[in-house]
């Protein structure tokens, strides 16, 4: 890998972090395209997720809803993912699917994460998730 992912994410962190969500989108999304370009699918995987996050927060429920698909979809087919990273990626793809009421769809989403979270003792993770599971 020839880029410094770790850098990039932490950038895109700090602009967040310091309420500069547009400029933490632009450097998500530079960090996609390049994992594109270098062919790593979890540095993509992970871009994606922030991606679909910010998009949900601005209201583009369709590009959140994208990006979290993406993300999951690279998670489970990557053997080298981390259950947390899919947890988190069913997780935000289950919110931007509760943003466009359908719910239904939400629900083997929150489902999977709950399991995913229980198993890494990811208390917050499951607690969310019963919440979500009970409001349906």
């Amino acid at each position: 890998m020839s880029t410094d992912f770790a850098e990039i994410f932490a950038a895109a962190r700090a602009d967040r972090n310091a309420g500069h969500c547009d400029e933490a989108e632009r450097t998500y999304g530079a960090a996609a395209s390049q994992a594109r370009t270098e062919n790593e699918p979890l540095a993509l995987a992970h871009a994606q997720r922030h991606i679909s996050d910010l998009a949900r927060e601005r209201g583009s429920i369709d590009e959140a809803l994208a990006a979290a698909a993406e993300a999951v979809a690279i998670y489970r087919a990557q053997s080298g993912s981390r259950p947390l990273d899919l947890a988190n990626a069913l997780r935000l793809n289950a919110l931007a699917l509760d943003a466009a009421n359908r719910g239904g769809e939400a629900t083997p989403l929150w489902q999977e994460a709950r399991g995913l979270y229980a198993s890494a003792g990811v208390a917050a993770g499951v607690e969310e998730a019963d919440a979500r599971l009970t409001a349906t």
